[in-house]
Formats: structure tokens, sequence, C-alpha cells
């Protein structure tokens, strides 16, 4: 594997001044894509993160022939872009979910067996070398994980109990407090689940986390829907914010203050963005109550990656999506208003694809996502904007 650099190039006329002094860091804004000699290979990202060393490390999976499920990739990138190594995880393990959780000088994902479906902790360092392996006792077919202070907020599926099931998990491994709830008796229920996890079908917004006054939720099946399920770990849920089976539900949700969210959603097609709303952690709600702003401009059912950054003193919501002009947009909302900030559109030439953003040490933002080189081949790309170019979207 390596890189692809796409040089802009800018005119300058210059009077009475020495080029010298108009020397760029390479390192503040970049634009990649990671080339591969394997011609019909195919990469999916699912996330990054800054190293210590100021490099990156993405998170991604790879089409084996081994399996239905699709195998774990890490690649290693230096704080220019460029390309430092790759691991190609055995086949053994499979369908890495989002995300990379940083733990302390070291980094965590999850992934499973490819044969008893169990899922396994992955520690990793800088240089995105694994340093241990661990199965997680009781716990199949892994959806999400989440940082939760001290430990891991995981969401997975039990095929046997048909359940979706919310744990907290150490970082060595060992899982504490967990629950599951009823997906719904019948095969057509669970079939959307295996769909996403063989990549044959809609690949479904599962995520999990928690909000500021300690309420924990996750969005998965329960009762026959995609839904916004809010549990204190008890036997039934505290609060339930319905979708329309997996055809329409939240797409993201991360929790601002309390009750207070910023959420996307998507119904049989269509796209809205909600950057701030109250949703009821008790009781039963439907997604379809929250009308937010139509983005007909993003692909049907787009998916959204949603997160609250701090740049520079700079508090803002960015969302971050597919648009059908095949480019990926960034949308930045005032955490306190809901207010519109900006907009920024990434790439051109072949079509573009969102996984996840980072917020960089330098205060500006690494974007990850893929490519189809050619129309043929799927490459992950990285957008590095620069702290000038982030404060212009977010000012």
């Amino acid at each position: 594997m390596r890189s692809l650099p796409i040089y802009l190039f800018l005119l300058t006329v210059c009077f009475a001044c020495d080029i010298s002094d108009n020397t760029v860091d390479p390192t503040t804004a970049f634009f990649k894509i990671y080339d591969n000699n394997q011609f019909d290979a195919s990469y999916i990202p699912i996330d990054i993160k800054q190293t210590s060393d100021g490099g990156y490390i993405i998170l991604s999976s790879k089409r084996i022939e081994t399996s239905n499920f699709t195998g774990v990739n890490l690649i290693k990138i230096d704080n220019k872009g460029e390309f430092v190594n790759q691991q190609e995880i055995e086949d053994q393990y499979v369908n890495a979910v989002d995300q990379l959780i940083k733990v302390n000088d070291t980094f965590q994902f999850l992934a499973m067996d490819a044969t008893s479906l169990q899922a396994v902790l992955f520690t990793v360092n800088d240089s995105a070398n694994i340093t241990s392996t661990i199965p997680i006792a009781g716990l199949t077919y892994p959806m999400y994980v989440a940082d939760n202070d001290t430990e891991l907020l995981v969401l997975s599926y039990n095929n046997n109990d048909k359940t979706s099931v919310l744990s907290l998990v150490s970082n060595d491994g060992t899982v504490g407090t967990s629950r599951g709830y009823t997906i719904g008796a019948g095969a057509d229920t669970e079939a959307p689940i295996i769909e996403h996890f063989t990549r044959t079908g809609k690949q479904l917004p599962f995520f999990a986390g928690k909000t500021s006054n300690n309420t924990y939720f996750f969005n998965g099946f329960y009762n026959y829907t995609l839904s916004l399920v809010f549990t204190n770990f008890g036997d039934e849920p505290q609060g339930v914010v319905q979708g329309q089976q997996d055809d329409g539900g939240l797409s993201a949700a991360i929790s601002l203050n309390g009750g207070t969210f910023a959420i996307s959603r998507f119904n049989f097609g269509n796209n809205y963005i909600v950057p701030s709303v109250d949703l009821s952690t008790s009781g039963i709600s439907s997604a379809t109550d929250f009308p937010g702003n139509a983005f007909p401009e993003l692909v049907a059912d787009a998916p959204v990656v949603v997160d609250v950054i701090n740049a520079n003193g700079k508090e803002a919501i960015i969302y971050g999506s597919n648009t059908k002009s095949g480019q990926i947009i960034l949308m930045a909302y005032s955490s306190s208003t809901g207010a519109l900030l900006g907009t920024k559109y990434l790439g051109s030439t072949y079509p573009y694809q969102v996984a996840g953003f980072t917020l960089t040490e330098d205060q500006g933002l690494a974007v990850v996502g893929n490519t189809s080189v050619a129309g043929r081949f799927d490459r992950i790309c990285l957008f590095k904007l620069s702290a000038e170019e982030l404060g212009g979207l977010i000012k």
C-alpha cells in the first residue's frame, strides 16, 4: 500500500518577497489516497485517531475470500499523511466495529472471531502493532464500542436469545454490567442484522453512549424496529425513540447536556439534521416527531458521523455525510444555539464517502473516507484540514 498525493497548484504573483519565506508546513493540510498493488482489493475505512508522534492510525475492513464477513486491517500514517505500514490481521478475526478508542498511550478496538462469533478486544500501539488480543466472554456479534471514561461501552447482538445487548467492559476485556433487550420474534426481524454483518444489505447505524446525567443509550433493534433505547440496565428500557423497522430511525446522535441531543435521522430515503433537540429518556416517542432540516442533497438513508469539537476555544457540532454528487459534506452547528455556522465539501473527480473524523493536535481536522478510484478500486482516503480551514468552518 502506498499513498497517492493529490497536489493543488496555486499561481501567485509576489512582489518584493523571498519565496523561501512562503514555505508551507506539509503536516498542516494534505489529501491522500492510499493505493494497493492488489487491484481487486476492497478497503472499507471505519475510524481514525492521531498518535503521539503526530501520525495517524486508520482502522478499516477488507473483503476476504475465506468468509462472508470482512477482514480487519490497520494502517499507520505519518504526520505528513505518508503511508508507513499496514497490519492485515489473520482471517480468524473479522468485522471490526466503530470506534477506535484511545486508552492512555494505546488504542483499542473490537472485532469478532469468524468461527465462534465471539467479540474480541484488540490493543495496538502507536505503530499499529497489536500488543494484546482478548476474547470477551459472553458477547457475540459486536456492533459498536464507545469510550466510557475508564471502561468501554459495548453494543452487541445475541443471536441465541435474539437480543440487542449493552455492556460495560473493562479495558482488560472483563464484562461488568450487561443487559439484553429483545429484537422481537421471527427470522425476518433478525435478517437486517445479519445482512448488516455480511454487507449483503443496508449498513445500519448502530451506536451507543451516555448522557451527562448518566443515562445509557444505544441505537439498535428493539421490538421489531431500529430504535434509540435509554436504559439503566434494568429489565425493561427507561425510554424508547422508535424508528420504522429498518426503513427509518436515527442515523446518529450525541448527548449535549442532559436530555438535549444533536441527532440526524432518516426515513424511507429522506435525511434530516436536528442539531438540538430534547429527547425524552422515559416513555415512548417516535423519530418522526423531530422534523429537523431536510437535506435532499444527501444520498438516500445517508450514513452520518457527528461529534462535538472544541478547536481554538470554539465549540461546535460537526456533522459529516455523503452527497449525491459524490462529495463528503461537513456541516458545523453552534452547540449553544443550533445555528448553522458553516459548510465544507471535500473531494472531486472520484466519488467520496465519509467514515470518521478526529480533531488533531494542531487544532485541525483529519477526515477519513472511502473513494472508488477509476470507478473500480475501493481505496481509503484522508483529508487533513488545517486549523485555519477548520476555523473557517466553525466561525
